[in-house]
This record gives structure tokens, C-alpha cells and sequence, in this order.
């Protein structure tokens, strides 16, 4: 009987060291469990906190694009507009241009109509303004005969 006990008790002894055994296990593989659940519920939460920082940094571009379109648009109608009034302007010049053309090609005789109007004030006769001037004699007649007309 002393074997049976001894063996027994050697028995209980292996299971008692068993369980121990296998409770210490479970409870580092518990503990590891534990740490590995907070692990995933932090990396869940810094996922959550990126997609949030991404919506937000989508929402800010798609505003920075409005932004930009209707920025671009307006300088595209400031620009269109700063466009025709060029067109306007230089139209004008060109008018001008033209006017300006004109009239020097009329100034030469309107000088020589202005200098013989001068001569007669000063007392030219008839020969002097045709010679002066290159006035027909019949010009410089007529010239002298308004000038005598105005003084009397």
C-alpha cells in the first residue's frame, strides 16, 4: 500500500504541477492576449484619427479648388474684357492715326493760305503772294480783296 500511496501522491503531485503548470501558461498567453487587444484597439483608433485627417484634407482641397476656379474664372473675364478694351483702344489709334494723316496732308496748303493772309496784313501786293506762296493770281486776288473788305 505504501507504493499505491506514494504512487498516488506523485500523481497528484504531476497534475498539481500540471495545472499549475497550465494555468501560468494561460494567464502569459492571456496577458499577451490583453496586450495584443490593446495594441489593436490603439492602432483602431489612430486609423480613425487618420481618416478623419483625410476627410478633412479632402474637404479642404475640394474648397482650395472652388477657390481656384472661380479665381481663375474671374481673371479669365477680367482678362477678356482687358482684351476688348485693348482692341477698342487700338481701333481708336488707328482712327486717329488716319485723322492725323489727313490732316497733314491738308496743313501744307492751309499754311500757305495762313502766311499769305500774314503777307497782305504786313502790305503784300498780288505778285509778292504769287511768288511767296505759289498762289494762283487769281487766289491772291481774291485775297487782297477780302483783306481790303474787312478793314473797310
Amino acid at each position: 500500500m505504501d507504493i499505491n500511496i506514494i504512487f498516488s501522491i506523485a500523481v497528484i503531485t504531476v497534475i498539481f504541477a500540471l495545472y499549475i503548470y497550465i494555468l501560468l501558461i494561460k494567464k502569459k498567453f492571456t496577458n499577451q492576449f490583453n496586450a495584443l487587444e490593446t495594441q489593436i484597439e490603439s492602432y483602431e483608433f489612430i486609423i480613425n484619427e487618420l481618416r478623419l485627417a483625410n476627410q478633412q484634407q479632402q474637404s479642404q482641397l475640394t474648397s482650395k479648388e472652388n477657390e481656384l476656379q472661380t479665381w481663375q474664372l474671374e481673371h479669365q473675364q477680367v482678362s477678356q474684357q482687358l482684351e476688348h478694351r485693348i482692341k477698342i483702344q487700338q481701333d481708336k489709334l488707328s482712327s486717329l492715326s488716319e485723322e492725323i494723316s489727313q490732316i497733314q496732308q491738308v496743313q501744307p496748303e492751309d499754311k500757305l493760305y495762313s502766311r499769305a493772309q500774314k503777307m497782305v496784313l504786313l502790305g503784300a501786293d498780288v505778285e509778292e503772294l504769287v511768288r511767296e506762296c505759289d498762289l494762283p493770281q487769281a487766289e491772291a486776288e481774291i485775297l487782297l480783296a477780302m483783306h481790303k473788305r474787312k478793314k473797310s
